[in-house]
């Protein structure tokens, strides 16, 4: 992976209600690959919203009420910054995994009940950065890990294209009436409303 990208997973909860409180409407774009400003329903049942990195869209303030009666899950890459992967559930917040670029290549920041393939997945990032670090390799293979975390769990894969999820293209969406999500809180309205930068400009 290289650059930035961003993006969030639903389940249990209906496609038109998600985009309803996130204030998202549906747009005639299409494409058969992941990009900014699509989305797509996985066989899964988890709807994928794809937007950017630091995305206002993946914040707590966002996530934490989206995630009343479903499951959420928020991811975050920059490969000079940081990799997250938070997940909710009916309004509380379940598990965190975080990897900082700048901090020590093996260091993790997490909490809440990890789900079983972190472990899995933790002693598979180990041994590869035990090789790389043999091999004198200057290499962080732990930066992956908390996105391919919530790859595991939402089934989802950036890279993929539409036909590998059985479905003819990801669809397309933008912010509707209301500048500000109907389900962000307090704090995130004022945030929101004191930036100097619209929050809706994702291009």
């Amino acid at each position: 992976m290289t650059g930035s990208r961003g993006w969030l997973a639903v389940k249990g909860k209906d496609v038109a209600a998600v985009l309803a409180e996130l204030d998202l409407v549906r747009t005639p774009e299409s494409s058969l690959h992941a990009q900014r400003g699509l989305s797509i329903v996985l066989p899964g049942g988890w709807f994928i919203v794809i937007t950017r990195f630091a995305s206002p869209l993946l914040t707590e303030d966002a996530l934490l009420p989206l995630s009343q009666g479903c499951k959420v899950v928020g991811v975050q890459w920059d490969e000079n910054a940081i990799s997250v992967a938070t997940a909710y559930e009916n309004g509380k917040p379940s598990w965190h995994v975080e990897h900082n670029a700048e901090s020590e290549v093996r260091v993790l920041v997490t909490s809440g009940e990890l789900p079983p393939s972190f472990d899995i997945l933790h002693a598979r990032f180990e041994s590869e950065q035990d090789a790389a670090d043999a091999a004198g390799e200057d290499v962080d293979c732990f930066h992956a890990l908390p996105v391919e975390l919530a790859e595991a769990i939402t089934g989802f894969e950036y890279e993929l294209g539409a036909g590998a999820y059985g479905v003819d293209a990801f669809e397309g969406w933008k912010v509707g009436q209301d500048v500000i999500p109907r389900a962000a809180s307090r704090r995130l309205r004022r945030r929101m409303a004191r930036s100097a930068r619209p929050w809706w400009r994702f291009w």
